[in-house]
């Protein structure tokens, strides 16, 4: 119940429009004790015209809202034949509730293996009247024709006449500026508008344009767009909004008789998307700040991300969401809201009801800069094949959730935003989703969710990579130990009790020790010495995962499960509930370095790939052969090379000279440039010979707010780390050197402080 004043209404508007961004889930309303309907979606706002209801002084508007579960019986289910995926959830058989298909909310607050079952009810976004009179502009849509240095948009305003019987004259204004500095304005004077909707037209060209780019591959300029019609004396405006001039297809190209691309091409670019797997970031999502999405899409650039995968048992985010994807160069491969189940889509009133909210999405999101593709669903394509119920047979007249994904979604995309690339699931393509040769892949049942635990934790497991594209796949990992303080609340950490397990994913039974046990050691540990080989085995197994992802050049994109927690647990992610760093952080950055050296070995010879995704070429000198861990010999040659820019390129081969791997390594260092090296991981670090390591800090001074240590290898050294605690955030941490390999690290915020540098224990 809400009281609004009569005050806060102009009484000479034509319209009070009251607007409910989000209610979760099934709402009655009503205003003044009139009752003005219901609303069975969380994923589109409610809206009436509340006018002829408003009284003098004070007014009441009335919600009663429902989980929406009530309204689904088992005949409902017995509809769809299979709600959901059979896979345990944490604690929650099914992955949660079956009666989830058949209301539109969040589904993942039923429970998952990542989270528990919180079911959510509540008026989730803002809740305000408009008072409109006379024009109204009800969207904007823009689209960048050509990225060049003299760039072309294409923009068209949706006004909407309230007068139902007559037409009227009417001003549109564009206008298009960067930093106060105006780039392009238009005025279309005395337009004709009739009643309802109208669409004015504009091309513009801006001058001088700075293109935007993802991260890592150039700048983020944005540019605020305002747009207003002015209809007699009223003027109406839209919202300013800020736009990054660039273009963005999908390249699905046949490249030989089985395969075809799919990757994104970006200003005419293609380019190799990195990143994760985005879920909401608190189980009750409305809560999250924008400080906090702040905070995470940051963090995200910080790890060297170029895109963020909307993953479609969530929700359609909030605007800061997508305003910081679009400020700090985040991607977004977007889902929409349909996953791991079959849905009613059979039925003509819940067809309906998607309408509603796929219309809406597409006109809200299309124009988004960070934007890059739609995608139908997550896996419900796939749970039809060998990846879940092969025995359902699906006939037209009852596709069980398909019909949206492959005919309502490129109906609304075409009608709302045709520029935006589209995908019809994920994973999709070829004659079975999840096939090698076409589309996107969750590369699970091959490593992590294998029965055989021993190919879980493998890491050249993942050489064997074919896929187009991999958006899914993962390994699991601890907290910080100040993260897992937090949600013990203050009793005993115990491994044992129920509050570890009510926090612990599914798999990480059994896996995490066994990885554990492979790579590091056989002995008992403490808590902490858990948290740290865990946490080493999580960033060894995501590391080198990805750079096996991206050493393919035919591969698009290595998108991993997940980046975000939306409470605190052991589990899949990089950066937890809470917004500390894990260990496995600075694995995947490194990984995902803008300009990076990777190794792999294949049939007796050693190849260096580079990638480039800055905008300039790069020479140096490439140094590359064997040296042994205690630096005591060193069997290399140097090789000019240049890194083209925005792409991958295998710069030089060398032999295998036969070498003991297990006492020394082989590695290519560049010189002259700020480039890591690069090693050839030749076998577990356990079964490694290694010397004692001998890592020292050689220099430490404050620069600004920072400080910066200098620090200098005399033999080989693994898990070299700077034990800060999780309270300070580094530019890396817990890396390898070589032998006479110097690195400088930055700690943020640290100026004046000390920190202690330790190596890890292997064995």
């Amino acid at each position: 119940r809400k009281v609004i004043s009569n005050s806060e209404l102009d009484p000479d508007c034509d319209i009070a429009e009251l607007v409910i961004e989000s209610l979760d889930v099934h709402a009655d309303v009503f205003f003044n004790g009139a009752y003005l309907g219901h609303q069975a979606s969380a994923f589109y706002p409610f809206k009436k015209d509340v006018k002829e209801f408003v009284r003098p002084g004070d007014n009441e508007l009335l919600i009663r809202l429902t989980s929406g579960l009530e309204t689904v019986s088992d005949a409902d289910l017995a509809e769809i034949d299979h709600a959901v995926c059979t896979e345990l959830g944490n604690g929650c058989a099914d992955r949660g509730d079956q009666r989830r298909a058949f209301v539109r909310k969040p589904t993942y607050v039923y429970g998952w293996d990542w989270c528990p079952r919180i079911g959510t009810c509540a008026i989730a976004k803002n809740a305000y009247i408009d008072c409109l009179t006379s024009a109204v502009i009800r969207n904007v849509s823009v689209k960048t024709v050509e990225a060049a240095v003299n760039a072309k948009l294409s923009l068209t305003a949706e006004i909407e006449l309230l007068d139902i019987i007559k037409t009227a004259d009417a001003d549109v204004k564009i206008k298009i500026s960067k930093e106060d500095k105006t780039c392009a304005e238009i005025t279309r004077e005395d337009v004709l508008l009739c009643s309802g909707l109208n669409y004015v037209h504009f091309d513009l060209n801006i001058e001088d344009a700075e293109l935007w780019w993802p991260n890592g591959m150039g700048g983020q300029p944005l540019y605020l767009i305002e747009v207003s019609v002015r209809c007699g004396e009223n003027v109406n405006t839209w919202p300013a909004f800020k736009y990054g001039i660039r273009t963005i297809s999908l390249d699905t190209a046949r490249t030989d008789a089985k395969n075809r691309r799919f990757m994104l091409v970006v200003n005419g670019k293609h380019i190799f998307c990195k990143g994760a797997d985005w879920i909401p970031a608190d189980s009750i999502y409305a809560r999250v700040t924008p400080e906090k999405y702040e905070e995470l899409i940051l963090e995200a650039k910080n790890a060297n991300f170029n895109m963020l995968r909307i993953w479609g048992g969530g929700i359609y985010e909030r605007d800061e969401f997508y305003d910081a994807c679009d400020k700090y160069g985040i991607l977004l491969w977007h889902d929409m809201m349909f996953g791991c189940s079959t849905f009613p889509d059979h039925l003509e009133s819940y067809r309906d009801l998607v309408g509603r909210e796929l219309d809406y999405q597409t006109r809200r999101l299309g124009s988004r800069t960070c934007l890059a593709l739609f995608c139908g669903n997550n896996e419900d394509h796939w749970i039809f094949t060998s990846g879940g119920f092969p025995q359902v047979h699906i006939r037209h007249e009852k596709q069980y959730g398909l019909y949206i994904s492959n005919n309502m979604m490129p109906e609304y995309i075409r009608k709302n935003c045709p520029w935006v690339p589209y995908w019809n699931s994920s994973p999709y393509g070829g004659e079975e989703p999840n096939a090698d040769n076409i589309g996107d892949v969750h590369h699970w049942h091959a490593c992590m969710m294998n029965p055989d635990t021993a190919l879980r934790i493998e890491p050249k497991e993942y050489d064997k990579v074919q896929a187009r594209f991999v958006t899914e796949y993962g390994y699991p990992g601890p907290c910080p130990r100040e993260s897992i303080e937090r949600y013990f609340d203050g009793k005993a950490i115990d491994r044992n009790s129920k509050v570890w397990s009510l926090h612990n994913n599914t798999f990480e039974k059994l896996t995490v020790n066994a990885g554990i046990k492979k790579h590091y050691t056989g002995r008992t540990l403490d808590f902490d010495e858990y948290l740290l080989y865990s946490g080493m085995t999580q960033s060894l197994m995501l590391g080198y995962s990805l750079e096996s992802i991206r050493f393919k050049d035919f591969c698009g994109g290595g998108l991993f499960w997940m980046y975000n927690d939306c409470w605190g647990e052991v589990g899949w992610t990089i950066v937890d509930y809470y917004l500390r760093r894990k260990i496995s952080f600075y694995g995947v950055r490194r990984a995902f370095e803008p300009v990076k050296l990777i190794l792999r070995e294949i049939d007796g010879k050693v190849f260096v790939m580079g990638c480039n995704d800055t905008d300039r070429d790069i020479s140096f000198k490439l140094r590359t052969g064997w040296v042994a861990f205690d630096g005591s010999g060193d069997d290399s040659r140097r090789t000019d090379v240049t890194m083209p820019a925005r792409g991958r390129h295998i710069l030089h081969t060398f032999d295998v000279s036969g070498h003991d791997t297990l006492t020394g390594v082989y590695y290519a260092k560049p010189e002259g440039e700020c480039i890591h090296p690069a090693v050839l991981r030749a076998a577990d670090t356990r079964d490694l010979k290694l010397c004692p390591p001998r890592v020292n800090i050689v220099s430490a001074k404050n620069e600004g707010a920072d400080l910066l240590i200098d620090i200098k290898a005399d033999t080989f050294c693994h898990g070299v780390y700077l034990d800060t605690g999780a309270g300070w955030k580094l530019n890396d941490n817990y890396f390898d050197m070589l032998p006479g390999e110097t690195r400088s690290i930055r700690v943020y915020g640290a100026a004046g402080k000390s920190f202690a540098l330790k190596t890890l224990l292997v064995g």
